[in-house]
């Protein structure tokens, strides 16, 4: 899924298309989505492109300086809430997402690793998508 998104980024960069969605988060980190909304997901800038992180569609994300953490419908499916944590110290240009990223999680499940690891809260909402 991770290739397919940086393909998509890729493609869409060179044809000159845009992003429906692009904004900074944190160091190389960027909320996009690429043609809809609902493509909503975090990921780690490259030269020319993105690398997947956690996928569509999230909703809302905090941050600080160690972690990103982001609630997500998986494929917009609103009846689901997962929970996802990435630890940026364990996360680099080309890394395996699954190196940095934890998750999906419950809800009471990210509360343990909230407690444990002083994560975030949330702080950012993309309403629409809520």
């Amino acid at each position: 899924m991770n290739k397919i998104l940086i393909i998509i980024i890729t493609f869409s960069l060179l044809t000159g298309c845009g992003f429906v969605h692009d904004e900074h988060i944190i160091g190389p980190y960027r909320l996009i989505a690429v043609d809809i909304s609902e493509q909503m997901s975090i990921s780690y800038e490259l030269e020319g492109g993105a690398a997947g992180r956690i996928n569509e569609t999230v909703f809302e994300y905090g941050f600080d300086a160690y972690f990103i953490v982001a609630k997500q419908h998986p494929k917009n499916n609103r009846n689901i809430i997962n929970y996802f944590y990435l630890e940026m110290k364990k996360d680099s240009k080309y890394a395996n997402p699954s190196d940095s990223v934890t998750g999906p999680l419950t809800k009471k499940e990210f509360g343990i690793a909230t407690k444990k690891l002083n994560l975030p809260n949330f702080s950012h909402t993309i309403k629409h998508l809520k």
